[in-house]
This record gives structure tokens, sequence and C-alpha cells, in this order.
């Protein structure tokens, strides 16, 4: 479906397409309404359903305790299109500044320091932090990291982020996540779904960072609360502050 593509290239997933575009057509409907019309558990549904609310695109209201939800004029599509437009202008000439701060070739020593900037950082975050380096080999995790799947540094480092799949996630979204850090850009998804080391999963909001440091690159990677993305979008401007400090 054509207008679905349109809407996901606007920066929303295939799911909150998919969703959107069903509340549009249902009018005023409660979530199981939706849930049946996009085939999805409704459990599925609400979380995208508060996502889409909190961005603008859906609203509610509560009659005899029942919620009916409503999609938004899709002028509000545009409107947060142009919003992220303003924001990603208006961060272009710190973008362009990191570009130029890391060109050229850096001393063993000096990725070390790289690393260590990135570490210090990762270690007074109480989000889970993995950094890896550019042939996407873990190097580093945060105290929070280790907690939350499981594994100890020691366990992991030298390894692939791949031993974390749980083969839950839609294969689209690393082919998304691959096409942005080929175009040096931040990614983010709440689609992953992740193994902890007892084989139990868990569905966090991902953050990546593509990161140079000279001729050395660097992935962080940001584990937060779906509810707190705002939080991960900070800590991820620091990190990008602190190397072109």
């Amino acid at each position: 479906m054509q207008i679905q593509k349109v809407i996901e290239q606007l920066g929303y997933t295939l799911k909150e397409a998919k969703v959107y575009l069903a509340a549009l057509g249902l009018g005023e409907s409660h979530i199981s309404d939706i849930a049946a019309r996009v085939k999805m558990p409704r459990s599925s549904v609400q979380s995208i359903v508060d996502g889409l609310h909190k961005d603008g695109l859906m609203n509610f209201y509560v009659q005899r305790r029942y919620k009916y939800w409503i999609a938004e004029n899709p002028e509000r599509l545009l409107a947060n299109h142009k919003r992220r437009e303003e924001a990603m202008r208006a961060a272009m000439p710190e973008l362009t500044a990191l570009r130029k701060a890391t060109r050229g070739k850096t001393t063993k020593d000096e990725r070390g320091h790289s690393l260590g900037i990135f570490r210090a950082m990762a270690d007074t975050s109480s989000q889970p932090i993995l950094i890896a380096n550019g042939n996407i080999e873990i190097v580093y995790v945060n105290s929070a990291w280790e907690e939350q799947f499981g594994y100890s540094l020691v366990e992991v480092v030298g390894q692939n982020p791949r031993i974390l799949q749980s083969g839950k996630t839609p294969r689209d979204v690393y082919t998304r996540m691959w096409q942005a850090f080929k175009s040096d850009k931040m990614f983010q998804s709440d689609e992953i779904v992740d193994k902890r080391k007892d084989g139990t999963f868990f569905n966090l909001l991902t953050t990546i960072l593509p990161l140079n440091r000279g001729s050395q690159r660097f992935y962080i990677q940001i584990l937060d609360d779906i509810t707190a993305r705002k939080r991960a979008e900070a800590l991820g401007k620091r990190f990008i502050a602190k190397i072109t400090a």
C-alpha cells in the first residue's frame, strides 16, 4: 500500500503506519477494533497507539468508562515531518563540525583515549550501554547493561552483538539499521527484541550512534524504556558533544 510507505518514509515504523491508517479508517474505535483491523495483539496495538498519542497523531475520550481512540488529522504527519526537518537543520552545523573533526588518522593511544571517554560516560549512566568497534566487536558494556542481560563484561568482550539476537526482531529493522549506519545517521527502533543470558526476551527502545574518532569507528548502543525516548536521545547528544569538545 503506497500511502503506508509514505508514512514510513516520514520516520514511522511499519506497525505504526498500519495502526494509524487503521484508526483513520475506523473513526472512533476501541483498541480491540484497531487490533482486529491490523491483525495484531491488543497489547502491541495499545503500546503503538500510546506512542502515536505522544507524537500527536492519536487522541481519545472516555465515555461510560470506555476509552475511544481517534486518529488526528493527517496534516499532523506533515507538521511532525517539518518539525523534525527543522531540528535536523539546526543540528547541521554541529554535525558538519563533527565530520571535520574526525578526519585524519589516530594513534593507538588516541584510540584508547576515545574509548576511555565513552566508557566514562557509560559508567555514569543508569541506562544499559554497549560499545562496539568498527569490526562490530563488543569492547565495553556498563554495569546497567550487565544487569539487564545477565552477562559480565569479560564474557562478551570481543563478541559480535548478534549473540544477543532473539530471532524475533523483524528482518527489515536490521536492514534499516545498516542503511542508517552507511549514511552516518543515528538509528532508533522500538521493535528490537533482545535475548538475555538466561534465554528470556525483552523489548526496549534501542538507540545506536555510529561515531568516528579519527580513523576509528565506534557504535554506541543505548537501551531505554520505550516511554523514555527523550532520555536516550539526550544521552546520544552528550556522546556527540563529548567527542567534538
